[in-house]
């Protein structure tokens, strides 16, 4: 009876993402559920990528010069990032998923069977900035190339800050001044449920997410109700208690308000550039995130977003050669012109319209102070238990209480779906 009741449930899902997936029904007609000589042929000449929502024009002016200068043609569906890789445990099965798909590291996609090994030369993977291969690659084999490397830091209104500040007491002292919640102006905002944008304050003081053996992750080691953890907690309830953060402030709302000239600081990533330089013109700032009562900077994520191999490609060679020029050194330059997101290429990075370029300077900075994620494919298991840990925390709930509990979640989690 139970698994009868599973058939029905994965049934339903399949019949209901089939129905609502935006332009994957147009996609299918084209690449997937041919059969024949005729058909095979066609997919030879075609590709399919599903690329992030907001930046379909970027890609789509890239592929069009990858088929002017190779006559395969390449259709580019938007499809939302967070949502890529539960549509691919349908649509990879079911002949509609794409040849390639665009996403934040290797994650939980190897153990899951969604990616394939690409088959790079060495003399390319060498082109890319440090680390950012390691991110898309799983237990020796490369399953992406990257595209973009992205760190927080602080983006800051040159006409209400000046200067921006060194120091958190720097930071504390610009909110104590500024903040009037009844007129929508606050000293600084991020979005502080979310652990992405929040570990950066346990990790200054030494928290880590999952311990080691020697130089090997181990899984049976969540770290993140440490003293190092609860400490960066208690300085985030603390902006509360003080009221300089609201509680339930989200991204949309921390990027209204600033582009409306009514906080001094926000933390975001490079992907908010353009936004912001177009909403404060010259009085846009970026600075590193400041540091913290101990002296260390808070300790960002180094992040990597890149093209996967979908382990349903008909034709990986192709699509590896679209990889391979969707991140050459012409297309990211595309790519960061259109989007603002920073290039996974050594040589665009060291070079000197990046060097020179104030805006990403604070940027370049707080790279040096950010850490990889851990390359387990159970990290999928700390998101949602620790941004629940952080409502409980802004809230008011016990600190150490709320990351204990998370802390189990995330083992449960773990020992039923990682092991």
């Amino acid at each position: 009876m139970k698994n009868k009741v599973l058939f029905l449930v994965a049934l339903a899902l399949m019949m209901l993402v089939a129905a609502c997936g935006p332009d994957r029904d147009r996609a299918s007609e084209t690449t997937g559920s041919e059969t024949g000589d005729a058909a095979e042929s066609e997919q030879a000449e075609q590709l399919l990528i599903w690329a992030p929502d907001d930046q379909v024009n970027a890609v789509e002016e890239i592929t069009k010069s990858y088929t002017e200068e190779t006559g395969i043609a390449v259709e580019v569906v938007p499809f939302a990032m967070d949502e890529q890789e539960d549509a691919m445990s349908l649509d990879g099965p079911a002949g509609h998923g794409p040849d390639l798909f665009f996403q934040p590291g290797v994650g939980s996609l190897s153990v899951k069977g969604l990616v394939q090994p690409m088959d790079v030369d060495q003399e390319v993977l060498d082109t890319y900035s440090e680390g950012s291969v390691d991110a898309l690659s799983y237990e020796g084999d490369v399953y992406g190339l990257p595209a973009v490397v992205e760190s927080l830091a602080l983006y800051y209104n040159k006409e209400l800050i000046p200067e921006a500040p060194e120091t958190i007491a720097d930071l504390e002292a610009i909110a104590a001044e500024m903040t009037d919640p009844a007129n929508d102006q606050y000293g600084f905002l991020y979005p502080a449920t979310d652990f992405y944008f929040s570990f950066p304050f346990m990790g200054g003081y030494g928290a880590e997410i999952i311990g080691k053996d020697g130089d090997n992750f181990n899984i049976d080691k969540v770290e993140l109700a440490s003293e190092a953890a609860a400490e960066g907690g208690a300085l985030i309830q603390g902006w509360f208690e003080k009221g300089y953060l609201p509680n339930g402030v989200t991204m949309d709302v921390v990027t209204g308000l600033f582009n409306d000239g009514k906080v001094g600081a926000v933390i975001n990533g490079p992907w908010a550039l353009n936004e912001y330089k177009e909403a404060l013109g010259d009085n846009l700032g970026t600075a590193p995130l400041p540091k913290l009562e101990n002296g260390e900077h808070p300790k960002t994520f180094l992040g990597t977003k890149g093209w996967m191999l979908s382990a349903y490609a008909k034709n990986p060679e192709a699509a590896t050669d679209l990889a391979i020029y969707l991140t050459n050194e012409k297309s990211l330059k595309t790519y960061y012109d259109q989007t603002g997101e920073m290039p996974a290429k050594s040589s665009i990075l060291s070079s000197d319209e990046f060097q020179g370029d104030p805006l990403v300077a604070g940027f370049a900075t707080q790279l040096e102070h950010a850490t990889t994620f851990p390359p387990v494919p159970a990290l999928s298991a700390v998101w949602e238990p620790m941004g629940d840990a952080l409502t409980f925390i802004t809230e008011g709930e016990d600190v150490q209480e709320s990351l204990d509990s998370a802390v189990e979640t995330i083992k449960q989690d773990i020992e039923m779906n990682y092991k």
